[in-house]
């Protein structure tokens, strides 16, 4: 029994340690990834149809005097728009430099004092105990597609959150027809289905690091029974990937006649499932 004891507890110290090895070298990819993020993603042309189509959802889920919990927070792009909405946050991402540009455009933007902002993984949730329970939560761009284990996440956002509680995700989707179309028509089949194909896949310069593809089903599973899925809908069904900025700024009025489309459809089920990035609301369930 004591020999069992002893086995038990080393494979766990195995498994923290890898985990923190995880999170660790995850922090160093979005430390240097924080020089830049902006200017690749969030300032271009497609980033702000993808950031203005997850904007409408959360402005129709939260509201003036709500307090809400943010996780994989970036520069912090969100937690301004909604504080200038009179929404209050706690907003975290395990990156410090991300933190930081979050802070300043916070400052900026005269809404600092509604939004605090925390260095922390998404995997320790637990060090927001002593902040109460929060009306709300939302989690943008694919964040937590880098996390190995969405059930443990489930847990922890389920302490934090009222009973009825929504809960926001923006997350990568299964089938995008565009990154299709684009890598077959560059003779590049094994990029066109790769989502498909692999499930989890290394990030360029840390392969340590995996993206994980978890289907919308899968996610729903890994998320109960703390949350209860109400509707989900996607994001970039016709407007292109972000690597195909170039030709956004070729043709922005096209750009914006697509964006207009995908508002149109992205909530129907057959067009849902083709999009870039999925959104699923989900519910707090059960009593505390």
């Amino acid at each position: 029994m004591i020999l069992a004891r002893g086995a038990i507890g080393a494979m766990m110290a195995t498994l923290q340690k890898e985990d923190n090895g995880t999170i660790q070298a995850a922090q160093l990819y979005w430390d240097a990834a924080a020089e830049n993020y902006e200017e690749v993603f969030s300032g271009t042309i497609i980033g702000r149809t993808r950031r203005k189509a997850m904007w409408r959802e959360l402005q129709r889920l939260f509201g003036k005097g709500n307090r809400v919990l943010e996780i994989n927070c970036g520069t912090g792009l969100d937690a301004v728009f909604l504080a200038q909405q009179g929404v209050e946050l706690v907003a975290c991402d395990l990156s410090p430099q991300m933190i930081e540009k979050a802070r300043r455009h916070a400052a900026s933007a005269e809404v600092g004092d509604r939004v605090e902002f925390f260095a922390l993984a998404t995997e320790n949730l637990g060090d927001l105990d002593d902040r109460g329970l929060f009306d709300g939560g939302f989690s943008n761009f694919s964040g937590l597609n880098c996390v190995d284990d969405l059930a443990a996440v489930q847990v922890q956002l389920a302490k934090r959150l009222k009973p009825g509680a929504p809960l926001l995700l923006c997350m990568i989707g299964r089938f995008a027809l565009w990154e299709i179309v684009w890598f077959l028509l560059h003779k590049k089949p094994e990029l066109a289905f790769r989502r498909l194909r692999e499930k989890a896949s290394g990030i360029d310069k840390s392969p340590a690091l995996k993206i994980h593809r978890p289907s919308v089903k899968e996610i729903c599973s890994q998320f109960a029974p703390g949350f209860r899925l109400r509707r989900w809908r996607g994001i970039g069904i016709m407007v292109p990937p972000s690597y195909m900025e170039h030709w956004a700024r070729r043709f922005p009025r096209a750009i914006g006649v697509l964006a207009a489309l995908d508002q149109t459809i992205e909530g129907l089920p057959l067009f849902r499932n083709l999009a870039d990035c999925v959104v699923l609301e989900f519910e707090r369930v059960g009593d505390l």
